[in-house]
């Protein structure tokens, strides 16, 4: 059975979102420094994301190359 590859980077986006918008209320309501925490964490969430989905890309071009190997 073929598993979803993107779930991962799919749920640190909508993770690093959900940060994000913490991030900005908690600023609006004064807290400026537990805000810009709650930003720093929604970046690395996002960069763990981007990483994750080429890492993720990266295994799926190499299981095509093996399978036209394979056909070949």
């Amino acid at each position: 059975m073929n598993k979803e590859r993107h779930f991962t980077s799919r749920m640190l986006i909508c993770a690093g979102a959900l940060m994000t918008v913490s991030g900005i209320l908690t600023a609006m309501l004064g807290k400026l420094a537990i805000g810009g925490i709650f930003w720093a964490a929604a970046s690395g969430m996002f960069f763990a994301a981007y990483h994750f989905r080429l890492a993720e890309k990266k295994l799926d071009e190499t299981e095509e190359s093996e399978n036209e190997q394979k056909t070949l």
